[in-house]
Formats: structure tokens, sequence, C-alpha cells
């Protein structure tokens, strides 16, 4: 089933949890999350965590060519309205239905549960219905944690780069799977 992107509305859910656009009425909370999840800001960053990064990266940046149209800024909301996670997609990138996910954010409390790979299944899903083929994604040398998360999920490497972040140039394994169904 496909819903709405509009704010406040679902685009999908994971059990009792719901995914919705983010927008600048939502800053207080990606603050919030970002605070909690300082460490992955500083093992990408290498400087003091930035948590208005997240919300940056949620709310606006993109990658050369693109507009805000092409960008899906995502909030995991729980029953309660508690922010829970952050998902950046960006539409048709680097190629025609190959989606770019630029962050995949879970609260530290909410990790290790099984929740990540159902928020995965949910996602592609969704991004099936959207007309997206191929899901790409870049994870640092730094986060081993996250590289076997992917790996496991069917992702492989199809090139390394490096690339510069914060105060801290990292090798990134720039990883694709094809979204099958």
């Amino acid at each position: 089933m496909r819903m709405t992107s509009l704010r406040g509305e679902a685009l999908f859910e994971v059990e009792e949890y719901r995914v919705r656009r983010v927008s600048e009425q939502d800053i207080p909370l990606l603050r919030n999350l970002g605070e909690r999840c300082r460490e992955h800001i500083e093992l990408h960053y290498g400087s003091p965590p930035d948590p208005e990064h997240l919300i940056r990266e949620l709310l606006t940046d993109l990658p050369p060519g693109k507009v805000l149209a092409d960008k899906f800024g995502m909030g995991l909301f729980d029953r309660s309205g508690r922010l829970v996670g952050g998902i950046d997609i960006i539409r048709d990138y680097p190629e025609p239905r190959e989606w770019y996910l630029g962050l995949f954010v879970l609260d530290p409390k909410s990790r290790n549960h099984g929740l990540g790979a159902k928020l995965l299944v949910a996602l592609e899903h969704w991004l099936r219905g959207e007309g997206a083929a191929y899901l790409r994604l870049a994870a640092s040398e730094h986060n081993e944690a996250g590289r076997r998360f992917w790996t496991r999920h069917g992702f492989e490497t199809v090139r390394q780069v490096i690339a510069e972040f914060g105060n801290k140039q990292s090798l990134f394994h720039v990883m694709r799977r094809a979204l099958e169904g």
C-alpha cells in the first residue's frame, strides 16, 4: 500500500513505528536525536559531534544536480511520537532508478533488537513502490558494525573512495543492492 508523504502522514510503517518526512517543525526532535547519536556523528566527522549536522543532512543537504524535491529526509517515530531514527534518501542518484541512502541511524537504545533490519525491509518495499530499482550507500571504513549490517543484507562494495567530512578523511565503501520484487 502506498501512503502519502505530507508532514504528519506516514510514508510507511514498521510494526508500531511510523516513518514520515521531517521538516523544520521537527528541528527540536532532530536535535535531540543528534545528541543521542553523538557517537555516530563523531565516527564520521572526527570532531566534537555537532548534532546540527543531523538536522542539515535530513532537511537540506543535497548532492550536485539534485533539488529538494528529490530528497526524502525521514524520521522513525514510536507510538508516543518520540523520534528514534533518521533516514536520508535521494531519488535517482547517481543514476535514474538508483536511490542513494545518505543516512540510516537509530537511537542507541533502539539498536541490536532487529529494528534496523525491519526498517530496511519496509524502506525497500516503499522504494520499489516509488520506482527504485537499486539502493546505493557509502559505509565508512571506521564503521565496521555498519558495513557488517549492510553486507548481511546483500549489499556489495562496488568501489572505494576517500572523502573528507568535518576534519576527518576516511575510506568509504560504496555499496549497492538491487531491489527485488
